[in-house]
């Protein structure tokens, strides 16, 4: 069986890719499959996942066409209407492998629980110098505007030694950089027994000899003084840490329902660059939430000036269905955002 394995959105979909393409690539019988890991953070990212499922059935009408992942629990119906054959949420996502096999036959398709992180491991070699590291999985934030926790499950973390050992197969894929990547890495080990911290995790993968970890998006209750210390001290962490803003605006960032005030992410900012050597920080900030005026966004603005060197990542606010943000009123013009 030829299997494509399509990725779109995050780095967590990207490290899922990879997994599917390594549990795929031994798939008995003929033919061609295409898996689409679908995104749905935005409207514009729902387009694309349509898009893209859209293409591959016009350009392969003969290939299985299958849709995985966050459009397919959020955008279901528009993943058919594109021409998906079948479409597999997050929760049955692993068991891939097993529902291709029954659709093929015909069967029923079997319903399955939320997988264990402890048993999702990829080997590697990735196609690029990065190799990516899933190490957490689902978020209880409750952010009023994301639709991704609502289709991402529990919360999920891969113990310690079982992350080292998927690092030393990464490192001996040839891989010298590893992304450390989780839906909210600052909820990494509260479901465990033991509750690791992001910091005894980074301690245990910095056991393997050879390896420069970077992490993705970590919030800012993440950044603990015992992570700080970590980054202040170890060469192998790469002095970079991405963490989302949103807004500089107590009362937006109430709305939003994140979990820190402006001054709150400002300390934890200043912290970080005052502590790490060569530090530099990336922040996500969304501008016509539900509600933001003028001075709102000045107050963002002000907050950024602050802190530098920064990397934005700038994005208008998208509406999502079942959130609770697009319920709010005071939507903001999309040509004035």
């Amino acid at each position: 069986m030829r299997v494509c394995v399509h990725a779109l959105g995050c780095r967590v979909n990207q490290y899922e890719a990879q997994y599917l393409a390594e549990r795929l690539a031994t798939l008995p019988g003929e033919g061609e499959i295409h898996v689409v890991n679908t995104c749905t953070v935005t409207a514009l990212a729902d387009r694309k996942s349509r898009k893209l499922v859209a293409q591959l059935r016009r350009e392969h009408p003969g290939a299985l066409v299958v849709a995985v992942g966050c459009g397919a629990d959020g955008a279901r119906a528009g993943l058919l209407r594109a021409g998906a054959d079948l479409v597999v949420g997050n929760k049955d996502k692993a068991r891939l492998p097993e529902l291709l096999m029954a659709y093929l036959r015909g069967d029923a398709l079997p319903e399955g629980a939320w997988p264990s992180l402890a048993e999702e491991r990829v080997r590697g070699p990735f196609p690029r110098a990065r190799a990516l590291l899933k190490v957490q999985d689902g978020c209880t934030q409750g952010c009023t505007f994301c639709r991704t926790w609502q289709v991402r499950g529990p919360l999920r973390s891969k113990p310690p030694k079982v992350a080292r050992e998927e690092a030393e197969a990464l490192a001996a894929a040839g891989h010298k950089e590893i992304v450390v990547t989780g839906v909210n890495l600052a909820q990494y080990g509260r479901d465990l027994p033991e509750r690791p911290t992001l910091a005894d995790l980074l301690s245990e993968l910095l056991r393997v000899e050879g390896v420069r970890y970077r992490l993705t998006s970590v919030n800012p209750e993440g950044l603990t003084p015992e992570l700080l210390a970590l980054f202040s001290r170890e060469p192998r962490l790469c002095p970079y840490l991405h963490m989302p803003l949103q807004s500089g605006d107590d009362r937006v960032l109430a709305a939003m329902g994140r979990a820190y005030t402006a001054a709150e992410y400002k300390e934890k900012a200043l912290a970080f660059l005052s502590f790490v050597p060569k530090a530099t920080l990336g922040a996500d900030v969304m501008v016509g939430f539900p509600g933001e005026d003028e001075r709102a966004f000045s107050r963002t603005v002000e907050l950024l000036e602050a802190l530098t060197p920064l990397n934005l990542h700038i994005f208008r606010y998208s509406p999502r269905p079942g959130t609770a943000a697009a319920r709010l009123p005071g939507r903001v013009p999309k040509a004035e955002a």
